[in-house]
């Protein structure tokens, strides 16, 4: 519907929301300017340039497969707290979005899936799936970073890792305590339908296994990306030290200084792979995780844009 504006939805509509993307940019620039001072630009094309056509055809196809893995573990997690969403429109919602998240000043995405089941599902319930999700994919992220820790001998990652899994699995744990805490009613109301679907899925495994298998395969998914990208551009890490690399990396990223995590995604990559990749090899995969998981994403999401975010509100799945 035409009452949601794009730029108010994407966090540039406010001065303040400008301002921050400017400063985001500017950071963002400041840090490739930095990493290209100490890594030839030239070096990194010609990385990019030995790359066979075979992996860029398997890293499309890994792509492709991160939205359909998204939606339908969205599926499940809006089942579980009884509402019926079809996976085709989980899909084209997770790809409309897309193009918005890749360019908003601030992490846009999420308040964008509720907003495309307005009028149909609380925005609460919504919020509280989309949580939940982060927090999973937090947890198993963590998870593939304390295996290919311990794996490759890496303390330090896998004292991390320890840390993340054990702050996550905390937080599921004692948020329903905290909540049911408060005194205030409608807080504790809003809360509880906040965290509603935690309850649900504690009371349906079966679900719960569902959702936490496909949020192993869309990490795993990545992960071999990113491994697959670094042998094809000379590097040979075992496959282990990409798994416990790539997800520190993520989390480094997640610092809201940069747009979209890139810089500093890159800086960590580069550093973590050290023993085994070049600074041009490494810099380059850095590069191709954003386009594949972030900008050619968007590129496809473009054509779902509209159907997304503006479906009629007396349309249903």
């Amino acid at each position: 519907m035409a009452d949601v504006r794009l730029a108010t939805i994407s966090g540039w509509s406010e001065r303040r929301g400008q301002l921050r993307g400017v400063v985001l940019l500017v950071i963002t620039a400041l840090i490739f300017y930095l990493l290209f001072r100490r890594i030839d630009l030239m070096s990194v094309l010609q990385t990019l340039a030995t790359i066979p056509f075979r992996t860029w055809r398997a890293a499309f196809l890994l792509t492709i497969s991160f939205p359909m893995l998204s939606a339908l573990r969205w599926h499940y997690t809006l089942k579980a707290i009884g509402h019926r969403v079809s996976i085709l429109r989980c899909l084209k919602i997770i790809l409309g979005t897309s193009p918005i998240s890749a360019i908003a000043p601030s992490k846009a995405g999420d308040l964008l899936k509720a907003l495309s089941l307005r009028g149909e599902i609380s925005l609460l319930e919504v919020g509280g799936t989309v949580l939940a999700e982060r927090v999973l994919d937090v947890i198993v992220l963590a998870a593939l970073a304390l295996a290919g820790g311990i794996v490759v001998g890496n303390s330090l990652i896998t004292r991390l890792a320890v840390a993340i899994v054990g702050a996550g699995i905390a937080g599921l744990l004692l948020l329903p305590m905290l909540v049911a805490s408060i005194k205030k009613p409608k807080l504790r109301e809003k809360l509880e339908r906040l965290i509603r679907v935690l309850h649900a899925l504690r009371a349906q495994p079966s679900k719960a296994f569902a959702i936490a298998l496909f949020t192993v395969l869309n990490w795993l998914a990545s992960i071999v990306q990113t491994h697959l990208l670094l042998l094809a551009v000379g590097a040979h890490p075992p496959f282990w030290l990409t798994a416990a690399a790539l997800p520190i990396a993520i989390f480094i990223g997640l610092i809201p200084i940069t747009i979209g995590g890139m810089g500093t995604r890159d800086a960590a990559l580069v550093t973590l792979l050290a023993s085994a990749a070049t600074a041009p090899q490494a810099l380059s995969v850095g590069l191709l995780y954003s386009f594949f998981g972030y900008w050619l994403l968007a590129i496809l999401g473009l054509p779902f844009m509209k159907s997304a975010l503006f479906r009629n509100r007396n349309q249903r799945s």
